[in-house]
């Protein structure tokens, strides 16, 4: 089962071997932390962007990277490394789209798709063996691609380049994720989906509808998700977890735990309440393999998360009462 963190998101160059990287490092092991998602940043310079890359700025380099994924290793922490696109004129990686390749004028084809795949299976190439050399066990393909999720011939070539190169744990995930059962019926004897060895979610359902309300109160809103998530992991038939998970440390941020501007004060009670309610909904279905909080520390500066004195308002559990609930779901 998958209790870990997302670490380094958008993480600059020079982060991960920095004095403030490797203490976040340790703060993870010291925690009990079973598992690490462990974030390389890549870009493309638009959502249109056919080619990704590694920056100077921004990608952590391959050496500080190979050593935290041997300090996690050593202390006893399983590492996922995910390799996330991110594009660099402020765009998601959800945002990525492209019309379908294919003939309009004669003797002009498009081939956007074609290309953005090619350029992904060199990603995917380098990482994976990244991965099988330092011995991770699990390697991630970036998560919530979700405009390119029907393009299923050309997923399972990125896979077959994965598998060719890395033996572990291959996975993704996607947004809601649960959602899409039809995927199956539109690909229904060699979806991709088949193809991985466990697929993710980000989960951010609402828990409620009000501020202060109980943790069994907000696991009783969240039933609703629960079978959703049942239904697809039945029909999937492998393992099925959260790739990421969160809530911000505000004042009803449990109604929109997905949201960065809830306009509530500090509340990391709040936050894990949040946190306990989906261990308690979501574990005891056999079915759910766990999940990744998201995140670990914040990397993009965000002012609101600053400006109550009482605390930092941000996703982040470090120092804060969720922190403790997740230590204790380690344990158990």
């Amino acid at each position: 089962m998958f209790k870990g963190v997302t670490f380094g998101f958008y993480a600059r160059n020079g982060y991960f071997s920095s004095p403030v990287g490797l203490a976040e490092a340790r703060k993870i092991v010291d925690l009990g932390t079973k598992w690490v998602c462990l974030v390389s940043t890549v870009l493309q310079d638009a959502y249109y962007s056919t080619r990704q890359y590694r920056d100077f700025r921004i990608t952590p380099g391959d050496h500080e990277l190979v050593s935290t994924i041997k300090f996690f290793r050593e202390n006893g922490v399983k590492v996922m490394l995910r390799p996330m696109i991110e594009c660099w004129d402020g765009g998601q990686r959800c945002d990525i789209m492209f019309p379908d390749d294919r003939e309009v004028i004669p003797g002009k084809r498009r081939h956007y798709v074609a290309d953005w795949f090619e350029s992904y299976a060199d990603l995917t190439r380098h990482y994976g063996r990244m991965a099988e050399e330092t011995g991770c066990e699990s390697y991630g393909l970036d998560s919530e691609l979700n405009n390119l999720m029907g393009y299923n011939d050309e997923w399972l070539k990125v896979i077959q380049v994965a598998r060719s190169v890395y033996g572990g744990h291959l996975t993704t995930s996607l947004i809601s994720t649960e959602r899409h059962l039809g995927i199956f019926d539109q690909f229904p004897e060699n979806c991709w989906f088949w193809a991985l060895d466990s697929i993710g979610t980000s989960m951010y359902a609402p828990a409620a509808d009000r501020a202060g309300t109980s943790v069994d109160e907000m696991a009783a809103f969240l039933k609703p998700s629960v079978e959703k998530c049942r239904q697809f992991a039945e029909r999937y038939g492998k393992m099925f977890y959260f790739g990421e998970a969160g809530c911000c440390a505000t004042a009803g941020a449990a109604k929109l735990p997905y949201f960065w501007k809830n306009g509530g004060g500090y509340d990391g009670e709040e936050q894990a309440r949040y946190m306990a309610a989906l261990i308690k909904a979501f574990g005891a279905e056999s079915w759910w393999e766990g999940m990744f909080w998201w995140k670990w520390e914040e990397q993009n500066d965000r002012p609101q998360f600053r400006d109550d004195p009482a605390g930092d308002k941000g996703f982040t559990i470090d120092g804060k009462p969720a922190a403790t609930v997740f230590a204790n779901w380690c344990r158990a």
